[in-house]
């Protein structure tokens, strides 16, 4: 089996993760997730939008379902906790990405490291139990600790302060469009790990 081996750039003191999609092969589970809570409504929500919207915020890519389609008397809520429960019940078909793991393992005790995700707390918690995660990362804000949201850089300047690191010496690991831009503005080193996989 080969090897996929993802360069880290030189002279980067810090190491920011992205989560669903990046540690995780999460991605698939989530879209079936908006598809299962869409279905009452007769909406298939198409994979690449779904994509496009990586890293915002289940409540709000809702609500910009709710616009594209132009839905009357959507229950945002109700709609929330479909995808939530559809999620949680299927965690088992979650995997980690192994070239990202690996880079996690080997900067363990090297590096500092964390993780900035836009999905909720309790999620986090509970695939970081899963997958044993807090053993190598300590450090995680979550889109229940900030105010706005990827392409919007808080979450990775969250990262970087938690750390210890100047933004211009972190490198993220992303693989979603609005977390590119949220580094790049953020002012940090950014690799498109879907260039990997």
């Amino acid at each position: 089996m080969q090897t996929i081996t993802i360069p880290i750039p030189s002279g980067v003191k810090g190491l920011i993760f992205d989560l669903d999609g990046t540690i995780l092969d999460s991605m698939p589970l989530h879209h079936e997730g908006y598809n299962h809570a869409l279905a009452p409504y007769g909406i298939d929500y198409p994979k690449d939008v779904f994509e496009s919207r990586g890293g915002i915020p289940t409540k709000d890519t809702m609500r910009m379902i709710e616009k594209d389609y132009q839905i009357k008397d959507f229950d945002i809520e109700q709609a929330l906790e479909m995808k939530r429960l559809f999620v949680e019940s299927n965690l088992d078909k979650i995997q980690l990405i192994s070239p990202v793991f690996e880079i996690i393992k080997d900067y363990q005790n090297k590096l500092p490291m964390a993780v900035g995700t836009g999905s909720n707390r309790k999620v986090v918690d509970e695939l970081f139990e899963r997958f044993n995660l807090s053993k190598y990362i300590t450090h995680v804000v979550t889109a229940t600790e900030v105010v706005q949201y990827k392409p919007h850089p808080e979450t990775f300047l969250k990262c970087a302060e938690l750390i210890n690191v100047d933004p211009v010496d972190c490198v993220v690991f992303e693989d979603g469009k609005p977390g590119i831009q949220a580094a790049k503005t953020a002012g940090m080193k950014v690799i498109d790990v879907t260039k990997y996989l």
